[in-house]
């Protein structure tokens, strides 16, 4: 992973136990901890999601240029809207919803970054982040649904 910041790729890293751990929770636990590891995967999701909008917009006010700064404020709002709305959905929809909608955002940060408006190094470490949550919580969703 050439050209991540050490800090960021750590805690990234760091930021994927609680994916794979739902779904060994999901499959494993018993009793009150599956279902525990039922609600809190795609909870962990959805708080990811948002989290991922509020980078966009802390990009977006940090650009010294103000390049599309109104726009990308706007739009970062859509993961957080997009997350309270799955909440509402039964279990595994919610996690097939979160996994589409990571996948969405990180296809959004990667045309983001190629003009410019994002780190070059920002999708290099978005995209296997990304695909390890939505394979995660696929996997939620099959075993639960």
């Amino acid at each position: 992973m050439r050209g991540i910041p050490p800090l960021p790729l750590l805690l990234s890293v760091l930021g994927l136990i609680p994916f794979v751990g739902g779904v060994v929770a999901i499959e494993y636990a018993e009793g009150g901890w599956k279902g525990w590891a039922i609600y809190s995967l795609p909870v962990y999701g959805a708080l990811i999601l948002s989290f991922l909008g509020g980078t966009t917009w802390g990009f977006a006010l940090a650009d010294p240029q103000r390049r599309l700064v109104p726009l990308r404020l706007i739009l970062a709002m859509a993961p957080s809207i997009a997350a309270w709305l799955i909440m509402f959905q039964p279990p595994s929809n919610r996690m097939l919803s979160l996994a589409a909608c990571l996948i969405v955002w990180a296809a959004l940060d990667h045309l983001m970054a190629r003009r410019a408006l994002l780190p070059e190094w920002y999708p290099k470490l978005r995209w296997p982040m990304t695909l390890i949550a939505a394979a995660s919580l696929i996997a939620g969703s099959q075993q639960v649904g």
